[in-house]
């Protein structure tokens, strides 16, 4: 029977060490870090949407700016596939450590850049190009980012307490979303048009530098975690990581596992924060402000629903959970898009805490499983893939998607439908898995 001693004290998995709480909260700070700063430079890409339309296209039509800065926008997430096929193997040959600190220096250099490049009125179609390059660039180094920062903490967590101690680098995720929402509430609603489109919309970009060097500080004072040190004296990690996972049936069995956890935690958690403040005040009238004030409700709602998810997990199992999660995302989308029309300001905010809830659950939940899935020796590859390809796919189009959608049919509710797309595949794929909460990680 599992140890019901809180979350501080455990048996870090594979040492028989004793992880106190100090530790724990040192590594969770570690690895949490680089999550702050990837979520913040891409909620407040999609946050000031507008602006960076303007700057980095042509202004003769309004949509076709705003439809292409959301196509930029997903490029970072075309790249993220590739970021893992990169990072993935380096993590599982020379460990989680180094590639992590390696990770949070290209990243935070170009978040940096994008906030000096020139606007479309100076430089013309090198403006756009720039922008693209270096989203891409953000894509290959996020692509490793969450994954092995998941990785680090879920190899150091007690068994019966990992998706309750992974949940915690989700709330890295969330003071990253958070912040970029408010400091883009800041902007706009002191700055001019004028100003913002000038030189306000750069200042958030350019805090990423100094953010990386403090996160960079910080990965470099801690150790390398326990599970990896295991593998490596014992000799049972692998040159060929990348072969191990993507050449075998089984590989691809334990994608397949992983990718049904993330899949519908993927459109409610990027409709939410980088689509939302557009269309909240395009289709539902909000001001600017008010529209991201109310996405930062929703946002530290799914907060609080975080470890409380997580917590049920470890308690009753991954597949229950996943099932609950479902079923709750089929009956509450349509309701929740339907409050954000019913005008002012307090029903819209309730419709967004709805996807919150959603977007809670589902991240609460996605990390622990992941990691179970695959051995210590292909576990960065495997979850850097598959987390890659299904955040491609599905999470960074949906804010072209969902646009593109309200476009076609005319109706201000078909997003909702891409929430409830995004979960019919966990709902089938939870009746064929295995359940794997409270077990020692693969090794």
């Amino acid at each position: 029977m599992s140890n019901p001693a809180s979350h501080t004290t455990g048996t870090s998995p594979g040492t028989g060490r004793a992880v106190r709480g100090p530790a724990l909260r040192k590594v969770t700070v570690a690895a949490s870090i680089g999550s702050f700063i990837e979520y913040f430079d891409l909620v407040i890409y999609g946050a000031l949407a507008t602006v960076l339309a303007h700057t980095f296209f042509p202004a003769d039509n309004e949509v076709t700016g705003l439809l292409n800065t959301f196509a930029v926008f997903a490029v970072a997430f075309v790249a993220r596939p590739l970021g893992g096929l990169l990072w993935g193997p380096l993590g599982d040959r020379i460990g989680r450590r180094r590639t992590l600190a390696t990770i949070i220096v290209v990243m935070a250099l170009a978040s940096g850049a994008i906030g000096l490049i020139p606007s479309y009125q100076t430089i013309g179609l090198l403006a756009p190009l720039s922008l693209v390059i270096l989203r891409f660039i953000q894509g290959i180094s996020v692509g490793g980012e969450f994954p092995g920062a998941a990785i680090y903490i879920g190899e150091y967590s007690p068994d019966h307490r990992r998706a309750f101690q992974a949940s915690f680098l989700q709330w890295g995720v969330i003071a990253g979303q958070t912040s970029a929402l408010l400091v883009a509430a800041a902007l706009t609603s002191t700055l001019s048009t004028a100003a913002m489109r000038d030189w306000g919309w750069r200042i958030p970009f350019l805090l990423a530098i100094p953010l990386g060097a403090v996160g960079l500080y910080i990965r470099s004072r801690i150790g390398e975690s326990p599970a990896f040190e295991r593998a490596d004296q014992a000799g049972e990690t692998t040159k060929r990581p990348l072969k191990a996972v993507l050449g075998h049936a089984e590989g691809w069995k334990m994608i397949g596992r992983t990718a049904l956890f993330n899949l519908p935690s993927s459109v409610p958690a990027y409709l939410l924060v980088t689509f939302m403040p557009a269309y909240l005040t395009s289709k539902a009238h909000l001001s600017s402000g008010a529209a991201l004030m109310s996405v930062v409700i929703a946002v530290l709602f799914a907060m609080v629903v975080q470890p409380i998810a997580a917590l049920l997990s470890d308690r009753f199992g991954r597949r229950p959970m996943l099932l609950a999660l479902c079923v709750i995302t089929l009956v509450v989308a349509y309701p929740a898009f339907a409050l954000l029309q019913m005008g002012g300001h307090l029903l819209p905010t309730l419709g967004l805490i709805v996807i919150g809830l959603v977007h809670g659950i589902a991240t609460g939940c996605m990390v622990a499983p992941a990691l179970e899935s695959f051995p210590t020796r292909l576990r960065f590859t495997g979850y850097a893939w598959s987390f890659g390809l299904t955040t491609a796919l599905v999470a960074g189009p949906t804010p072209y998607i969902a646009t593109w959608l309200i476009s076609v049919t005319g109706s201000v509710y078909s997003p909702a439908w891409l929430v409830m797309a995004g979960a019919i595949p966990s709902l089938i794929g939870v009746f064929f898995l295995r359940e794997s909460h409270n077990r020692p990680l693969p090794s």
